[in-house]
């Protein structure tokens, strides 16, 4: 009786995996809008539709976390990882939803110069999910969060130096308040990733 109980524990990370996988289609989907902005209405509608299927896997691991008697680590840290990763597909959303709704006639500048640091920031938050199977990798882990914490870094230098422009060169004060708008969004998006970074860290040591 007691071992039906205890945890597939393996559907877990499946899950973590598959909702990394939905996060790094909607950067692909971010990245094409970027290139062919033209159709930013199609791809601001497939990147909502990844914003949903994110938050799909998102409430099966709550619902598996519920039905789960033991759980692979805390349940606040799987919680915790899960929130934040939704939140990065949320923010990239959100900038992505901005520049359709304001209508802007193209990117704001350095906005791929952002993205490339988000995609950066989520390749290394994604391989070390990955690894959270196997205690072995620990060492590995540890060095993706330091690298995360320098892209994150990069993110903030990036946005102080966009926004500084942004203020002294923008003409139209609009203009100025949606462009900063889409800047943060991204930047927060870096951001969580080093809160993901950081939880993972949490969760090596505790099972260490």
């Amino acid at each position: 009786m007691f071992k039906k109980l205890l945890p597939k524990e393996h559907r877990f990370f499946e899950l973590f995996e598959q909702q990394t996988v939905v996060i790094k289609k909607g950067l692909d989907l971010f990245e094409l809008l970027l290139r062919e902005y033209s159709r930013r209405k199609e791809l601001t509608q497939q990147i909502k539709e990844m914003e949903n299927d994110a938050d799909a896997v998102a409430h099966q691991i709550y619902r598996l976390m519920n039905n789960t008697f033991v759980t692979p680590f805390d349940r606040e840290d799987i919680q915790t990882l899960v929130d934040r990763m939704d939140d990065v597909m949320d923010l990239l959303e959100k900038a992505s939803a901005r520049m359709e709704i304001y209508d802007l006639p193209a990117p704001p500048e350095n906005i791929g110069k952002m993205l490339a640091i988000l995609r950066k920031a989520f390749d290394r938050i994604s391989s070390a999910v990955g690894m959270l199977r196997d205690w072995k990798h620990r060492d590995a882990i540890f060095q993706i969060c330091v690298e995360v914490n320098s892209l994150e870094n990069q993110g903030d230098t990036l946005l102080r130096i966009s926004l500084e422009r942004l203020f002294k060169e923008a003409s139209d004060p609009f203009y100025v308040i949606k462009a900063k708008e889409i800047y943060e969004s991204l930047e927060d998006a870096i951001d969580r990733c080093e809160d993901l970074s950081n939880v993972i860290e949490t969760i090596i040591i505790k099972n260490a």
